[in-house]
């Protein structure tokens, strides 16, 4: 079996340790619901997996926006380390990773947010979808520069 570089073993167990922290904080807030409270009045019933849309991007602090964009890039951060350059599989991260490359999260932020400000009748369209189709995919369809 090939020896996984130092980084990647650091990476996995930051994200390790990052998920374990998480499920701790989970577990308080299961058991501060009071006794009598059914599953769905919980407050972990109350949150909203969903992708957020323009009008929820709006609503959002600065911090809450950074640390949506921080999840969506570990994610494709630990993926491309995973996987490497050359995916054995079909995945989007290697042209996210590319295409965003040198991009601070501000950066990034601030274009959705200009994004949503020159499209109101996109309000609908995920962060997700913004970031892919107006970043991404932009950059990805253009040639190559030597």
């Amino acid at each position: 079996m090939p020896k996984k570089p130092r980084f990647v073993i650091t990476l996995l167990s930051l994200g390790l340790a990052v998920g374990l922290s998480s499920a701790a904080t989970v577990q308080a807030a299961e058991t501060a619901a009071p006794p009598t409270a059914k599953p769905a009045e919980t407050a972990l019933a109350k949150v909203d997996l969903s992708f957020p849309d323009g009008t929820k991007w709006s609503e959002a602090t600065e911090r809450e926006k950074m640390a949506y964009l921080l999840g969506i890039r570990d994610m494709a951060t630990a993926e491309y380390q995973l996987t490497g350059p050359n995916p054995k599989h079909r995945t989007l991260v290697k042209k996210w990773v590319e295409a965003l490359d040198g991009m601070t999260l501000r950066q990034i932020m601030e274009t959705v947010d200009a994004y949503y400000r020159a499209n109101p009748d996109q309000q609908q369209q995920t962060v997700f979808e913004v970031i892919w189709f107006q970043m991404v995919q932009s950059k990805a369809s253009q040639p190559a520069r030597n």
